[in-house]
C-alpha cells in the first residue's frame, strides 16, 4: 500500500522554475509546509549535473542569469565566453542555490510521478521513489518540468539491427559520451549527430575536438524540417557585454514586429503602419543573419569540406523559420572546426542497418554511434487525456474525438482573434511559411500560467524566451497570488479570448514554431511587465525612460518586487 503524505504546497520539478518558485513561496510563507518533487538525483532540471556533457554551454550572459537572493559569479575565463559559461557552473550554481535557500532538505529525488489527479479540492500526485510508492497530497500544485522532459524519439526502421547506441541529448551527460570514461569509446570511432538545433552544433563541434578518441563526425539535417542553425555571435553591443543582455531590453520587447503584450500607440503604428518602419524592422532583424552568415564564411572558408555549404541557411530572422542561437565559441576556431572536420548532410533518414544510417536516396553513413538533436515533445503524460483538455494542456490528435471537441470549442473564439490579429499587424498575411496543420492543440493557459478551469494548479517554464530566471521569478509571483485568490483574475469568457489572441498571434507571428501557442523570442520583456502590471507591483520601473527602455532587466531588481509583493499581499 502506498504512503500518504499532505502538504501546503507540491512543486514537481527542481530545475530553473521549481527551485524559484518553492524558494519564492518559502520566502512569502516561511512556515509553509511544502515538497519539491524531482525526477533526477539533484536539482537542476536540464541544467543538472547528470545532463551536462562536454561542449553544453549557457546561452545567457551571466549578468543577467541567476537569481536575486544569490548573485551567480563571473565564471573563470577559460569556461566561459563573452560571459556564456560552461553548463557545470550552472549545475554548481543551482546546487548551491538550493542548499542555501534551505531547498534540499524539502526535494525528493529520483521520485518518478506517474499519475496527477485531483479529488474533491486536494491534488495527488502518485509516485515511485526508492521502490516506494508514495501519494502526495495538497491543495496546491505548481508543476515546474518545463519543455524539456519528454524525449521526441523518432521511429527508426531497422533500428533493432543496429549495433550502436542511439543517444538522445537528454541523456548526453549520463551516456559520459567525449569523456574519458565513455563506455566502448575504443569502437566509437563514427559519431553521427541527427538534428539542426544549438545542441547538435554544441555537440558536433565537441566531438570534432575530442582529444580522448579521434573520431570521424557526420552532421545530418533533415530537408522537411527547420534547416540549418543559424548562430549570431555573442559579443553584445556597447555597453552590453552579450548579446542576450540586449535581447532583456524593453527597446527589444518594443522593436518586435508584432507584440501583444505592448499597447498600440504611435510608436508601433510607426512600426506596423508605415513603409518607413517596415523597412526599419527587416533591415533590423535581416542585419542579425546578415552578421551570423558572414561570420561563418560558408562560401569561402579555407579548407571546408564539400557539404559544409550546406549549413547555410535561408532562414528569416524576423519570422524565425529556423533555428537561431548564441555562438559561445570564438567564432574563427568554432566554424574552422566544422568546416574541416565535419562531414555535412542534408536528408533524410531511410533507415537504419549495422553500422550505417541509410538515407532515402540511397546514401550510407557509417555510424557506430547516433547522437539525437531531436528535440522534446511538449506532453504531460502524468495527466490523463480528460484531465488535460480540462487544463489546457496539449492533446494529441491521436484522441480524436477530445481533439475535436477542444478545436470545436475554440473554433469561434480563435476565428475573432484571428480577425482581430491580422487587423492590427496586417503584414501577418504575408508568412514565409504555408499554414502547417497542428497534430496537437496548443497549450490554453492564461497568462502561460493558470487554467481557465482551476487556479489551485500552475504550470511554470512553458513559454519559449531567453532569460529563464526573471521569468521564473515573475511567473512564481503570479502563480502564488492567482491560488491564494490575492488578485481577482477576469471572467472566464475573458480569459479565454485572451488566451485565442494570443495563441493565435503566435501561431501567425512564428509559423515555424508558433503551433504550441508559446514562443516568445524577443516579447519576454513586454510579457513579464504586463503580469506585474496585474499584481500592482512598481518597483521594478526605472528611473527614467531612457533607463526603462535601454537598461536589461538586472536579477536584483527582483528583491525590491518580492518586498512589495510581501507588502500587498501577505498578512501577518
Amino acid at each position: 500500500m502506498a504512503d500518504e503524505k499532505s502538504y501546503d504546497l507540491i512543486v514537481v520539478g527542481a530545475g530553473i522554475y521549481g527551485l524559484c518558485a518553492a524558494s519564492t513561496y518559502l520566502s512569502l510563507y516561511p512556515h509553509a509546509n511544502i515538497r519539491v518533487l524531482e525526477a533526477g538525483s539533484d536539482v537542476g532540471g536540464v541544467w543538472s549535473t547528470e545532463r551536462s556533457y562536454p561542449g553544453f554551454w549557457s546561452q545567457s550572459g551571466t549578468r543577467v542569469a541567476g537569481f536575486h537572493d544569490l548573485p551567480m559569479r563571473s565564471p573563470p575565463p577559460e569556461r566561459s565566453y563573452k560571459s556564456s559559461q560552461d553548463s557545470k557552473l550552472v549545475s554548481k550554481y543551482l546546487e548551491d542555490y538550493a542548499s542555501a535557500r534551505g531547498l534540499r532538505q524539502r526535494c525528493d529525488f529520483n521520485c518518478l510521478v506517474s499519475s496527477i489527479t485531483k479529488s474533491g479540492n486536494v491534488w495527488q500526485i502518485s509516485s515511485k521513489t526508492d521502490s516506494r510508492d508514495t501519494v502526495y497530497c495538497g491543495k496546491k500544485l505548481i508543476i515546474a518540468t518545463g519543455l524539456f522532459t519528454q524525449p521526441r524519439l523518432p521511429p527508426f526502421p531497422g533500428r533493432e539491427t543496429f549495433n550502436g547506441p542511439v543517444i538522445h541529448q537528454k541523456d548526453w551527460g549520463s551516456s559520459r559520451i567525449f569523456t574519458p570514461e565513455e563506455p566502448s569509446q575504443d569502437s566509437h570511432t563514427n559519431i553521427t549527430v541527427l538534428g539542426g538545433s544549438k545542441s547538435a552544433a554544441d555537440i558536433v563541434y565537441t566531438a570534432a575536438i575530442d582529444k580522448n578518441h579521434p573520431r570521424t563526425v557526420n552532421w545530418l539535417i533533415r530537408d522537411t524540417g527547420p534547416g540549418a542553425l543559424s548562430l549570431l555571435p555573442a559579443q553584445g553591443l556597447g555597453k552590453y557585454e552579450h548579446i542576450t543582455e540586449l535581447g532583456t531590453t524593453r527597446i527589444i520587447s518594443a522593436l518586435s514586429f508584432a507584440n501583444p503584450w505592448l499597447p498600440e500607440n504611435w510608436w508601433s503604428w510607426f512600426l506596423h503602419k508605415t513603409w518607413i518602419g517596415e523597412w526599419l524592422m527587416d533591415f533590423i532583424w535581416n542585419k542579425q543573419l546578415d552578421d551570423a552568415t558572414a561570420s561563418a564564411k560558408y562560401d569561402s572558408r579555407a579548407g571546408a569540406l564539400p557539404g559544409f555549404r550546406d549549413l547555410k541557411s535561408d532562414a528569416s530572422a524576423r519570422w524565425r523559420t529556423g533555428y537561431f542561437g548564441a555562438l559561445n565559441r570564438d567564432p574563427e576556431d568554432f566554424w574552422n572546426v566544422i568546416a574541416q572536420k565535419v562531414n555535412v548532410f542534408r536528408g533524410e533518414v531511410g533507415k537504419l542497418g549495422n553500422d550505417i544510417v541509410v538515407l532515402k536516396d540511397g546514401r550510407e553513413i557509417q555510424t557506430d554511434v547516433l547522437l539525437l538533436a531531436t528535440g522534446f515533445e511538449q506532453a504531460h503524460p502524468e495527466f490523463s487525456v480528460s484531465e488535460a483538455a480540462r487544463l489546457g494542456l496539449p492533446l494529441s490528435n491521436e484522441h480524436a474525438e477530445l481533439f475535436e471537441r477542444e478545436r470545436a470549442h475554440w473554433s469561434a473564439l480563435d476565428l475573432a482573434a484571428e480577425r482581430k490579429v491580422l487587423q492590427r499587424w496586417p503584414y501577418l498575411h504575408n508568412s514565409p511559411l504555408p499554414t502547417k496543420e497542428q497534430s496537437h492543440t496548443p497549450y490554453r493557459l492564461y497568462n502561460h500560467i493558470t487554467p481557465v478551469s482551476d487556479t489551485s494548479i500552475a504550470f511554470l517554464g512553458i513559454p519559449l524566451c531567453a532569460n529563464s530566471y526573471h521569468v521564473a521569478f515573475v511567473q512564481s509571483l503570479y502563480a502564488i497570488a492567482a491560488m491564494d485568490s490575492n488578485i481577482k483574475l477576469p471572467d472566464r469568457e475573458a480569459m479565454e479570448q485572451d488566451i485565442a489572441y494570443v495563441t493565435t498571434w503566435n501561431r501567425r507571428k512564428y509559423p515555424a514554431i508558433g503551433g504550441p501557442g508559446n514562443a516568445m523570442e524577443f516579447e519576454m520583456v513586454a510579457y513579464t511587465d504586463k503580469m506585474l502590471e496585474e499584481l500592482g507591483l512598481e518597483s521594478h520601473e526605472k528611473k527614467s525612460w531612457w533607463m526603462w527602455m535601454t537598461e536589461p532587466i538586472w536579477a536584483k531588481e527582483n528583491e525590491g518586487l518580492l518586498e512589495e509583493f510581501r507588502a500587498k499581499y501577505v498578512k501577518g
